[in-house]
């Protein structure tokens, strides 16, 4: 059984590879949950994600979250949830080149733009920590399916970065490129996000795999943005404390801080 989920992760990854024309990336994770009293859990994980085809660090990830149990039917098809999160990211953001333009109108009053070269940033690391808090209704009609609806507010902060390497490349009178050194810097910014997700499991009768599915869309409440992801995988138990969780997902945004793109992940969790 083992052998034939490394199989199944390996051609997914190549797959998944071969056809993705966005960024792709792996995302590693470990996370450990234990039950503090009735209802009331504690949950710790620590991610690793690539980036650039694969080819370098994105981020690093640590968070803890807590959930309460609010209610539960009797037949416990239905329950509701709530919950709260803290994570902290050092996050790895690429190299740049934006072209630059001077702007003008000509004789007959149009808007014409002259090419006047471009500037290079580079690559630097910078911090944010998030919070988030949220609800969770779950329906599972009987054993084998099982729905959850989530909505999540979700504040960052995203911390200062000084002295970020930065060249201006521009024409001189000869129309030559030349450059100048030039350090830019990001000052400190607070976004707040609403995220919905609706997510869909089943457990294979016989075999210890759970088939996931999830979608979620996320609206910028006070800054502009439109988030999709599309996620799919399985979970594989190992024992009753440890699973092992394959994902592929597909994002797409409209957030100059994230890029879009195909991410495969491979988690390890254990209850305590």
């Amino acid at each position: 059984m083992t052998k034939r989920l490394s199989l199944l992760f390996f051609l997914t990854v190549c797959g998944i590879h071969a056809m993705a024309q966005d960024d792709f990336g792996y995302d590693l994770s470990i996370a450990g949950e234990t039950k503090i009293v009735s209802g009331l859990k504690l949950e710790f994980e620590g991610r690793m994600r690539t980036q650039d085809d694969a080819e370098r660090i994105d981020r690093f990830v640590v968070g803890a979250g807590l959930s309460y149990r609010l209610y539960q039917s009797l037949d416990k098809r239905v329950s509701l949830k709530a919950t709260a999160g803290f994570d902290y990211l050092w996050t790895y953001n690429l190299a740049e080149s934006e072209d630059k333009y001077d702007e003008g109108y000509d004789d007959e009053g149009k808007l014409v733009q002259e090419y006047k070269g471009y500037n290079e940033t580079d690559r630097y690391w910078r911090n944010r920590h998030r919070t988030n808090i949220g609800l969770s209704l779950s329906y599972a009609p009987n054993k084998r399916w099982s729905f959850s609806l989530k909505e999540i507010v979700q504040y960052s902060h995203f911390c200062k970065v000084d002295s970020i390497g930065r060249k201006k490349w521009r024409f001189n009178d000869d129309d030559e490129l030349y450059f100048k050194l030039d350090p830019t810097s990001k000052g400190h910014k607070n976004q707040t996000i609403l995220r919905s997700r609706l997510s869909a499991s089943y457990d294979i009768k016989g075999f210890p795999i759970d088939l996931v599915a999830s979608i979620e869309y996320g609206c910028g409440l006070n800054y502009k943005a439109n988030k999709w992801k599309f996620i799919g995988g399985y979970d594989y138990k190992i024992n009753k404390t440890n699973k092992l969780s394959v994902f592929y997902r597909y994002t797409t945004e409209d957030d100059d801080d994230e890029v879009n793109g195909h991410l495969v992940g491979l988690g390890y969790k254990v209850d305590f």
